[in-house]
């Protein structure tokens, strides 16, 4: 007599109404797990294990009588199609239908052999339909109830890092967009001034939205100062440590990953795939850190392309997310080392090195050991010292690594027949991709014909110094003050891969006799005190032909700039090279909405101000007080600039130009006409806190912008004098530092 498979069902659970039935995918599992351990004489023996499944009618019989004891009648269907989609792939053969248990009584069910948890996970081979006993079935569903969750919270926590890093975009995004806000407030319209009272005092007003109090206690102990006492731009050891700010925000990165990596690691006592507690935690860890490790990939990538949107968008420059760059990826090579690590131990543990030269056979095992050794080699050849004396070594190892890691992780997560962890190695692949192509695009820009771009260079062994000139009028890009350009240089074709940032002075246009005048910078508007014919003949006209330069000045150290050196050397005229010109790149800071601005600059940093001071000087900036503090080495150097560079620019009355000779002993006659644009000349190295003190001083209320540039002890002085200068009420005080941080 055959009953309908539905009560067949129905009974069973009647009659084992002491076991709750559970419900969902985790239950039909269970059963094919304890089944796993059984080899069913009914099938062929020759075939693999994924056949025989699908051959025996004993074990299909087994597995529905252990879905109708233990399971809702939830998911069925959907199991007996996937499990048939499979069969039919690998055997061209499809499972029974529930219906071959139909005739199954509920005494028949009481007779069937229950396959106890001791015999079961030990394997046995059997010719006759079996049911897991309760105890084995249990631990066989709280087994996969554990894998299941952790597979979800690996994925869960390493989603969080997004949300995390949105977050910390999303708090970047709103200060830019409130900022933006408050600059258009600032230029609304407002009635002349009269005078020069009435115009500090309106000046004074359009200030005062910047005065809180909560935003001046950020920038005191959050934003400007250095993390720890006072080194920021400086090195410690062979490494740096950013601005409080961001090392407070990759602090808590750094955190939120350990602690992710730390918890919800639940223990199943009887557990079928591991046993023994330390085996589930070193699979569980070493999962969770592999997972989190691939998914922070894509954060690597994108914090370390130069054409990253996000710059654009929180207006954050290139070194911000470099050091976001550089931490991601340290922790996405910690987590990938845990990783490597805990599944050794447990291939040794298993087996010993007889087990382990057995993985080393699989493909995805040796592939995932390379990437692993693949990203600390990247950390290693990554160290500040390295970056900074050996700059080459770290950009080809770094590109050579980057290469390898993404090919050896790619055949390291392909036994994932569903490929859903190649969707991170893609991504990086895309955005390492479009960083390439839209840098190919900014060099089309400058130049569609690249092959043809020059520039010309002069080297002066008394100063020091290098002048690269590289004509622009074929460029379609507009240039900013504060703009940067990476600089191929094409005559070495051993070296043809190298690029080095170099901020742009200014632009340049003249003719070729008179090629360091700057005529097409903005007229210099003076305050209504200073009108004078006298003063007016001292600044250039704007009659020369219009032929469009960048002006970079360079000074030269080792590897890029050693070799443009010695090129500009071989002849005393300007020598034309082949470059190729990448850019502009960099953010403006909106110094024009200061009115007082001090450039606290040493050495080639000088090409700071120089960028700004047109656009400073120029209709609508509301500057009236603009103070330069230049350390410089030479007096060649000073009266150089000062004379070739400078010029007009530092007629105007509300620049001050203070110059501090740090080796020069003796000043010659032949110079002294050079440094009549200097203002105030003074001997040793300059005391910044004193400058900057002074300069918070005479702005008062008024908003005053401390920009510096130069060598890293330079700058962590301006930054500490900045911070003292809140301490002291100076609210109005910001600090900028443009410098390019590897």
């Amino acid at each position: 007599m055959r009953f309908p498979i539905s009560l067949v069902f129905f009974s069973l659970g009647i009659c084992h109404g002491a076991i709750a039935l559970k419900s969902g995918k985790h239950c039909l599992s269970a059963c094919e797990l304890n089944l796993n351990y059984v080899t069913f004489n009914d099938a062929d023996a020759k075939v693999s294990f994924k056949v025989k499944a699908c051959q025996s009618r004993l074990r299909a019989a087994s597995l529905y009588l252990c879905f109708a004891e233990y399971c809702t009648q939830d998911g069925r269907d959907e199991w007996l199609r996937e499990e048939n989609t499979g069969c039919q792939r690998l055997a061209n053969l499809t499972l029974p239908p529930f219906d071959i248990v139909s005739n199954y009584t509920p005494e028949d069910v009481a007779r069937v052999r229950r396959l106890p948890a001791d015999r079961g996970s030990s394997g046995i081979i059997l010719n006759e339909v079996v049911i897991p006993d309760a105890n084995f079935f249990d631990r066989a569903f709280q087994t996969l109830v554990a894998a299941y969750f952790e597979v979800d919270i690996h994925v869960t926590y390493g989603i969080a890092m997004y949300y995390f890093w949105v977050t910390v975009i999303a708090i970047g995004v709103g200060t830019r967009f409130t900022a933006l806000i408050r600059r258009v407030q600032r230029q609304e319209w407002s009635p002349i001034p009269e005078d020069d009272f009435e115009l500090d005092q309106y000046r004074d007003t359009k200030h005062a939205p910047m005065l809180s109090s909560s935003y001046t206690l950020l920038k005191r102990y959050i934003i400007f100062p250095a993390t720890f006492g006072y080194r920021c731009s400086q090195n410690v050891g062979w490494c740096t440590i950013p601005p409080r700010i961001q090392a407070l925000t990759i602090a808590t990165f750094v955190v939120l990953n350990t602690v992710l990596c730390s918890v919800s690691y639940p223990v199943v006592h009887g557990n079928l795939y591991w046993p023994k507690t330390s085996d589930q935690l070193w699979r569980y860890v070493s999962d969770r850190t592999g997972v989190i490790s691939l998914m922070n990939f894509p954060l690597v990538w994108l914090f370390g392309t130069r054409n990253n949107v996000l710059m654009w968008l929180t207006g954050w420059g290139f070194g911000t997310f470099n050091n976001f760059h550089r931490w991601v990826a340290r922790v996405a090579t910690a987590q990938a080392m845990v990783h490597s690590v805990g599944y050794t131990v447990m291939i040794m543990q298993r087996g010993g090195w007889n087990h382990m030269w057995k993985y080393l056979q699989k493909h995805y095992f040796w592939n995932g050991e390379l990437a692993t050794i693949g990203m600390c080699a990247i950390l290693g050849f990554s160290v500040y010292g390295l970056r900074r004396s050996h700059y080459e070594i770290f950009l080809v190892t770094h590109i050579i690594f980057s290469i390898v890691v993404l090919i050896t992780m790619f055949y390291h997560v392909e036994i994932f027949v569903d490929g859903e962890w190649n969707i991170f190695i893609y991504l990086s692949v895309l955005l390492w991709a479009v960083d390439r192509f839209v840098r190919t695009l900014r060099t089309l820009a400058f130049n569609w014909k690249f092959w043809n771009t020059r520039g010309f260079a002069s080297y002066d062994i008394a100063t020091n110094l290098i002048r690269l000139e590289i004509p622009c009028s074929q460029s379609m890009l507009k240039t900013k003050p504060g703009n940067y350009y990476y600089l191929y240089l094409l005559n070495d074709a051993l070296f043809v891969h190298q690029n080095h940032p170099f901020t742009l002075a200014y632009v340049n246009d003249a003719k070729a006799d008179s090629y360091w005048r700057s005529p097409s910078r903005p007229d210099i508007q003076r305050t209504p005190s200073y009108s004078s014919i006298e003063s007016d003949s001292l600044l250039y006209s704007s009659q020369a032909p219009p032929v469009s330069s960048l002006v970079f000045l360079i000074r030269p150290y080792d590897g890029f700039t050693s070799r443009l050196k010695k090129l500009a050397s071989l002849t005393r005229r300007r020598r034309s090279l082949r470059v190729l010109v990448e850019g502009p790149y960099g953010d403006t800071i909106p110094l024009h909405n200061f009115s007082n601005i001090a450039f606290v600059v040493g050495g080639t940093g000088i090409a700071v101000p120089l960028s700004y001071l047109s656009r400073l000087l120029s209709e609508g900036s509301k500057a009236c007080n603009i103070h330069i503090v230049w350390a410089v080495r030479s007096y060649a150097l000073l009266a150089d600039v000062s004379q070739r560079d400078f010029r007009g620019l530092l007629d105007d009355e509300r620049v001050t130009l203070t110059a501090h000779i740090t080796q020069d002993d003796e000043l010659k006659d032949d110079l002294i006409d050079g440094l009549k644009y200097v203002d105030r000349l003074k001997i040793g190295r300059p005391d910044v806190d004193a400058a900057v003190e002074k300069a918070a001083k005479e702005a008062g209320s008024r908003g005053l912008a401390i920009v510096a540039c130069g060598p890293s002890t330079m700058a962590d002085d301006a930054r500490r004098a900045t911070v003292r200068a809140l301490a002291d009420g100076h609210r109005s005080i910001e600090y900028f530092e443009e410098s390019f941080k590897w």
